[in-house]
C-alpha cells in the first residue's frame, strides 16, 4: 500500500522540487512529499512508490528511463512498467539527475557527490568540490558544465571535472545552467546573478531583480526563461531580461520545457504553470 505521508491531512499540496517533460500528455514532477506525479494530459496521477523522502530531482533521456532521486541518496528508477528504488552504494543526499541516454547519467548533489551510470555500474566521479552541486548541462558528454553553492563552477571533459576561474564571489550560490551550444552558455545563482558565456569570456547580466533565482532553460539565444523565489520568473528575448508577472504567488524551483508553445515551472504549494507561447497559464496538483 502507498504509504501515507503527514502532507496529506494538512490539505496542503506538496512543495514540487523538480519536473520532467517529455510530450504535453506525459510529465512527471517531484517534490517534497517524494511521490511522483504523472500527468496525462487530463489529470495529475500520484506514481506508486514505496518512496516517502523527499524527492530533489527528475531526469530521464525517454519516458521509458526516469531517474528521480533525493534526500539521503535515494533513487527510484522507471524503466516504463514501473518504478524501483535502486542501491547506488551512497547515501548522501541527492539534487537531480542529468545525462544524455541510458548508458551515460550522473547523478550529484550534497557535499559535492557525484554518480555516474555507464550501462553497467555506479561509480563515484570527483568534481573537486565539497559544496552542494545544483546543476548541470552539457552539449555533450565532453563538455559538460556544473554549478553549485559558494560560486562554485566545473567544466566536465569526458575524463574529469576541471576547475576553472571562480565566476562571483563565495557569497553567490549558482544554481541553474543552460545553453545553446559550447560557446553560448548562461548561469542563474542567488542575489540576481545571470551570468553569459560567449565562448571565450563569462560575463554578468543584468536581470532587474536581487530575487534567487533557481533555474533556467530555453529554446534559443532569443527565448530564455528564468524563475525563483517570490514568483519571480524572467524572460530574455536576446535583448534584455525582462518580468514576467507570474499566475501565482509561489515560490519557483525548476523551469523545463519541450519548446517554444510548451514551457513549464513549477514551485511550492503543488504549483505547476504552463506557457502555451502566449500566455502562462496554471495547471496545478
Amino acid at each position: 500500500a502507498l504509504p501515507i505521508s503527514p502532507i496529506m491531512f494538512t490539505g496542503e499540496k506538496p512543495d514540487l522540487l523538480d519536473i520532467m517533460p517529455f510530450r504535453d500528455d506525459c510529465i512527471y514532477v517531484v517534490g517534497k512529499d517524494g511521490i511522483p506525479q504523472h500527468w496525462d494530459g487530463q489529470e495529475w496521477l500520484p506514481v506508486r512508490t514505496e518512496n516517502t523522502n523527499p524527492l530533489m530531482g527528475i531526469w530521464g533521456p525517454h519516458e521509458q528511463c526516469i531517474y528521480a532521486v533525493g534526500i539521503g541518496g535515494v533513487v527510484l528508477f522507471y524503466n516504463g512498467q514501473e518504478w524501483n528504488r535502486l542501491d547506488t552504494g551512497s547515501y548522501d543526499s541527492l539534487n537531480s539527475a542529468y545525462g544524455f541516454d541510458e548508458n551515460s547519467v550522473f547523478l550529484y548533489g550534497v557535499g559535492g557527490r557525484m554518480l555516474y551510470w555507464n550501462g553497467e555500474k555506479w561509480d563515484y566521479r570527483e568534481p573537486n568540490t565539497i559544496h552542494d552541486l545544483f546543476g548541470m548541462w552539457g552539449e555533450d558528454v565532453e563538455h559538460i558544465h556544473t554549478v553549485g553553492g559558494e560560486g562554485v563552477y566545473r567544466f566536465y571533459d569526458g575524463k574529469e571535472f576541471q576547475r576553472r576561474d571562480e565566476l562571483t564571489d563565495e557569497e553567490i550560490s549558482l544554481f541553474g545552467v543552460w545553453g545553446t551550444g559550447n560557446d553560448n552558455i548562461y548561469i542563474c545563482g542567488s542575489h540576481g546573478t545571470i551570468l553569459h558565456y560567449d565562448g571565450t569570456d563569462w560575463k554578468p547580466m543584468q536581470s532587474g531583480t536581487e530575487e534567487y533565482l533557481l533555474s533556467i532553460w530555453g529554446t534559443s539565444d532569443e527565448n530564455i526563461f528564468v524563475v525563483g523565489d517570490n514568483s519571480a520568473m524572467l524572460h530574455y528575448d536576446g535583448n534584455k531580461w525582462s518580468p514576467i508577472q507570474s499566475p501565482k504567488e509561489e515560490y519557483l524551483t525548476k523551469v523545463k520545457g519541450l519548446g517554444p508553445d510548451q514551457v513549464y515551472a513549477v514551485g511550492e504549494n503543488g504549483t505547476v504553470l504552463k506557457y502555451d507561447g502566449k500566455e502562462w497559464s496554471d495547471m496545478s496538483i
